[in-house]
């Protein structure tokens, strides 16, 4: 009802009868006593006046000749709008019959005339009453059910940031059992290495100190990769990794990637075959594809024995170009693949040469090529190699 959310204001009450003489007389008595009065000589009028104004009661005599009170107090139970609002008949029907069909219709209340001021009045305060206390009711009932839906999305609210506080400490708890678990190998050797040069250098055949000096060079490139990939993913994790698209030559950004790893291509005598094109180009973040690359072309050579080969290669795909880094190393099982880019179940072992490996790689690279709008995806068979393969938008 257009009344239920309203402050409480002089109660209005239509009084519908077709006695211009009790007309007059009803509305001075009710005006009197503080009501404002509608009056309606037809039913049809009375209908009429609803549409204009919603009162707090109607008073309604039943006996007129175009639409009888029944009539209208049957159409005001059955609109919608106004099947809340008090029916009281005022009329000379004294039938029990007329009486029982009234209250059938949804009356609160009949009164036949003659009838007494004091009754009357008695009778129309107390329905008055009982609807200014429903539409209260409606009212608190309706503050309730905003406050509920409040708290509703308050707590779902704080769910979310339960959730998301959960998680970060999970990620923070991960980072720190990278750091703690992959660090310690490659200082570990770094140490030891140079314990030897301190101690040993002046005794040492030239041979010697060429090995040793590439063992630290390799300790440190480990090292170097994986404070690449942890610094990539802290920033990634707050949301800090913006995206800038440009076009890139992917033959180029492979060519960088191959000879970070030269010196331990030149050691396992892997056979690097780059069949991309020159112009072979795309759109996306640049860090992001060096990231890319960087992380796939590391593995490759990682995981493949002496002797072995990579592949990369490219192939159109619609408005997308595919790139694959295909290997003849160890390979993986079904279930290796299946946790390659979980979190919780990180895949994380040595290389063929006993090389660190922390799995965040994988993830770092699923990340990005996601965020460049493209899929990556893993073909792999034990002992024989494995070939990953992503996309991104042509340039």
């Amino acid at each position: 009802m257009t009344n239920a959310a309203q402050p409480l204001q002089q109660p209005v009450i239509l009084v519908v009868d077709d006695n211009p003489r009790n007309l007059q007389v009803i509305s001075t008595m009710l005006t009197a006593n503080g009501y404002k009065v509608i009056v309606a000589s037809s039913g049809s009028s009375a209908l009429k006046s609803l549409e204009m104004r919603e009162p707090d009661l109607v008073l309604l005599d039943i006996m007129m000749p175009d639409m009888n009170g029944f009539e209208v107090c049957g159409i005001i139970k059955t609109n919608e709008q106004w099947k809340d609002i008090p029916v009281v008949f005022l009329t000379a029907k004294t039938d029990l019959s007329d009486i029982i069909q009234g209250f059938k219709l949804g009356a609160v209340d009949y009164i036949t005339k003659p009838f007494r001021i004091d009754e009357v009045l008695v009778r129309i305060n107390t329905h008055i009453e009982l609807r200014q206390a429903k539409l209260q009711l409606e009212q608190k009932n309706q503050q309730l059910r905003a406050l509920n839906m409040e708290l509703e999305t308050s707590r779902i609210t704080i769910e979310e940031d339960a959730a998301k506080l959960k998680q970060m400490n999970e990620e923070k708890d991960r980072l720190f059992s990278i750091i703690a678990h992959d660090l310690r190998g490659p200082i570990r050797s770094f140490v030891s290495l140079a314990e030897l040069f301190l101690n040993d250098a002046a005794t040492m055949e030239p041979q010697l100190i060429r090995e040793l000096a590439s063992g630290m060079h390799q300790s440190a490139l480990s090292l170097h990769e994986l404070l690449e990939n942890l610094l990539t993913w802290s920033l990634m994790q707050q949301e800090k990794a913006v995206i800038r698209k440009e076009t890139i030559n992917m033959k180029l950004a492979f060519d960088r990637a191959i000879s970070l790893n030269q010196e331990r291509i030149a050691a396992k005598n892997i056979v690097i075959v780059n069949k991309l094109d020159a112009e072979c180009s795309v759109k996306a973040d640049e860090n992001m594809v060096a990231t890319i690359v960087r992380n796939l072309i590391s593995n490759a050579v990682k995981f493949t024995p002496k002797g072995g080969s990579i592949m990369v290669s490219f192939r159109p795909a619609g408005n997308f170009v595919q790139f694959s880094v295909q290997d003849t190393g160890i390979g993986m099982s079904s279930d290796m693949i299946s946790r390659l880019f979980d979190y919780d179940k990180k895949v994380c072992r040595p290389g063929t040469e006993g090389e660190p490996s922390s799995g965040l790689g994988l993830m770092i690279i699923r990340e990005f090529v996601h965020r460049n709008r493209g899929e990556i995806a893993v073909e792999s068979i034990v002992n024989q190699g494995s070939k990953f393969s992503f996309t991104l938008l042509k340039g």
